[in-house]
């Protein structure tokens, strides 16, 4: 399992909460997203460093992200299971939760694996197919309740975030999974379930 975060543009990501993360899932991080100016954000980190996550966030309050920070559950502790995963040119995904999947290569995780194996495949063969809202329901269905997903379409500027309902809102936040970090941080009247 990892956390998994939507930061709507203009919405700061409070400190606690990277470093709770941080510290509960300390096998890499990345962030996908736009600035408010339309570009491109990108990163891949394999070392978790909880001030350099809070200086980036910092830094791009105004963008529309997605955070990851991962805890190992498959596959090793590297570059190539860091998220995001990129699908096909353009269109992005992370991964909160834990598919059942045939593993050909251990080294890899099974996010790795459904974006090699099954995501990229498809999203080659019919373009537009992985964006497409009524893909999104099958994606949800077979996802079942213990996977969430986000899909970062880079040249649109739009998120698609599946499962979202599972989720929680927290400070402006979507937070995919509150398991893997400090439950203090999250006082009752302040956390709600995602609409």
């Amino acid at each position: 399992m990892c956390v998994l975060i939507h930061k709507p543009a203009g919405v700061a990501v409070p400190e606690p909460i990277i470093r709770s993360a941080a510290l509960h899932n300390a096998d890499g991080w990345g962030v996908m997203g736009h600035t408010a100016d339309g570009e491109t954000v990108l990163e891949r980190h394999v070392d978790v460093d909880a001030t350099r996550t809070i200086d980036f966030l910092r830094a791009h309050t105004d963008s529309e992200l997605a955070i990851h920070l991962r805890r190992r559950t498959h596959g090793d502790v590297n570059a190539c299971n860091a998220h995001p995963f990129e699908i096909e040119p353009g269109l992005y995904l992370m991964h909160n939760g834990s598919f059942t999947l045939p593993i050909r290569d251990p080294i890899y995780s099974d996010t790795w694996h459904l974006v090699h194996d099954i995501l990229r495949p498809l999203a080659r063969r019919h373009r537009g197919l992985i964006a497409d809202p009524t893909f999104l329901q099958l994606i949800s269905a077979v996802a079942g309740p213990d996977n969430r997903l986000i899909l970062f379409d880079a040249k649109r500027a739009k998120f698609h975030v599946v499962n979202r309902q599972i989720g929680v809102e927290h400070a402006g936040l979507w937070i995919g999974s509150l398991r893997w970090l400090d439950a203090g941080l999250f006082e009752a009247p302040a956390v709600e379930r995602a609409a």
